[in-house]
């Protein structure tokens, strides 16, 4: 057959053609054969073993599905978005090098991920992001980089001058045309958001992250604005696709991402890999049980010295569940990997999940905070308790979210000044051990924005621009009312997450910086 069709749970049929220059290809098709060749390599199909939303599996039992899928529906939705951009008035015409340079950035923006997603690249200080990692896969030598050379002399086109169009997608400079690629995958209005929103929302069982797909891809036009082409929603027919889709990210963000039990899940896998770091420092040697792969790639990352691509290409969630399960069932040689075994265990069979430390906050603060993170009230009945500021000597509401900016840098400043104070842990047999407050408490910082209006990022954050009933362009909140409002609703908040084990010692401890404020 010409044609690989993959069966979606999102998209129904994603279809590449193997016979990309074919009669039956449109130019959106062209150099799709080198896709199905990318597929196949050992690095994509990594991706089939990494969860796309790591331990969110801990409070979402269907949340199962993998970065592999959503790479396929991210490339096969900027196939469909740059058909649409292309069509009508035929003010765009993308050169066909551009197009499969924007496949390819789709298919691959996510194989730089490491285990458990982005939770990963806070195990250690200083790891590069999954961008860095995804480019230097993609640019190194190696299978992807090999099959880009080979297709690209069959389909007459320049292997360096191909890499420099990728190299632009990934780092864009400031004065590059942006609409030769980035828009697509990185944007406000971009396949890749569109894709995980309705993917995770499908996987997660909730019906927050939906939107009208359909009528937002058929409103996408290209206008010129301050010389440049940028993707435009036409709004002709009125803007409820794009609120819609913006209200869903906002909503995915609060109810799913943001989950305060995802966070604690996270917080204990931070905490696993600083405890390894820990018991390597005390005992010269990573715990027993530790994967190969994963000693390589850990022995240089503690030195603060980057790994190899090939040793981070090791990795994957079978590596380090697989550790995590080796551990939670570790006959422990001393009290520090005693530690690491009962740690294992919490992640493992869900168990003792973290707590969080709860604030006095003004009553101001707390209705915005409960109108930020999503009208909701925190916390049960009987923790929603009035309790008296002694900052401000107002009534105030207790919860586990700091949004005052002065209080969340005085407690991150509390912690990392504190992080190597040692606190007495109780452990499995009864006796105690003497843990770094840092392997013990965490504080999780959330910056979010439904939309980026009042921040625009030369890089890649341009508004959302959208085409009125007149034919004028302009950015979306100079329009809509509601895209507005969430483009002013920033959600600058952080938790903090304890050890339920060393609850009440580290509130004894933080009292005397903290005591205002903490409930």
């Amino acid at each position: 057959m010409s044609r690989k069709v993959f069966r979606d749970a999102v998209h129904d049929m994603i279809i590449l053609h193997r016979n990309d220059q074919g009669t039956d290809c449109t130019p959106i098709d062209w150099g799709d054969a080198l896709l199905l060749d990318l597929i196949d390599t050992p690095e994509l199909q990594r991706l089939r073993r990494i969860r796309q939303l790591g331990p969110a599996a801990k409070v979402y039992p269907s949340a199962e599905h993998s970065r592999f899928s959503h790479s396929l529906g991210t490339l096969h939705l900027a196939k469909r978005m740059m058909e649409q951009a292309m069509a009508g008035d035929g003010l765009t015409r993308l050169a066909p090098m551009d197009i499969l340079a924007i496949k390819v950035s789709a298919l691959f923006h996510d194989v730089g991920h490491g285990p458990h997603s982005h939770a990963f690249e806070h195990v250690l200080p200083n790891l590069p992001d999954h961008e860095t990692w995804g480019w230097r896969i993609l640019s190194e030598p190696g299978p992807p980089r090999n099959f880009i050379a080979t297709h690209c002399l069959r389909l007459g086109l320049d292997a360096e001058a191909f890499m420099s169009t990728l190299r632009e997608i990934w780092e864009p400079s400031i004065h590059g045309d942006r609409l030769r690629g980035r828009p697509f995958i990185s944007s406000q209005l971009d396949a890749d958001r569109m894709d995980y929103l309705l993917r995770d929302a499908h996987f997660t069982g909730v019906s927050y992250g939906h939107f009208d797909l359909e009528w937002l891809l058929h409103s996408i036009k290209v206008r010129t604005v301050d010389g440049r082409s940028r993707i435009c929603i036409d709004l002709a027919k009125g803007p409820a696709a794009l609120e819609s889709y913006i209200f869903a990210r906002d909503h995915m963000y609060r109810q799913v991402y943001d989950h305060k039990t995802v966070r604690a899940f996270e917080t204990l896998l931070v905490h696993l890999f600083g405890l390894i770091d820990w018991i390597w420092t005390i005992e010269g040697r990573p715990p027993p049980e530790t994967p190969p792969a994963l000693s390589t790639f850990l022995a240089p990352a503690r030195q603060g010295e980057s790994p190899t691509t090939a040793a981070f290409l090791a990795l994957d969630d079978t590596v380090v569940d697989y550790a995590i399960g080796q551990w939670a069932n570790l006959v422990p040689q001393t009290p520090a990997q005693g530690e690491l075994r009962l740690r294992c265990r919490m992640f493992c069979h869900r168990q003792s999940i973290y707590r969080r430390l709860r604030w006095n906050m003004p009553a101001n603060l707390a209705g915005q905070e409960q109108l930020a993170f999503g009208f909701t009230n925190v916390g049960d009945s009987s923790q929603r308790e009035m309790a008296l500021d002694l900052n401000c000597g107002e009534r105030s509401l207790a919860t586990d979210l700091i949004q005052d900016a002065d209080l969340m840098a005085k407690v991150e400043r509390f912690f990392r000044d504190h992080g190597e104070t040692p606190i007495t842990t109780p452990q499995e047999d009864g006796g105690t051990l003497a843990v770094p407050l840092r392997l013990l408490a965490r504080v999780d910082r959330i910056h979010r924005s439904p939309y980026a209006h009042l921040h625009y990022d030369p890089q890649g954050a341009d508004p959302i621009y959208v085409i009125t009933q007149e034919g004028t362009v302009k950015p979306a909140e100079q329009v809509s009312p509601l895209v507005h409002f969430l483009g002013l609703n920033r959600r600058r908040l952080a938790r903090v997450f304890v050890d339920p084990r060393v609850v009440g010692t580290v509130q004894k401890m933080a009292q005397e910086r903290l005591s205002p404020w903490l409930a």
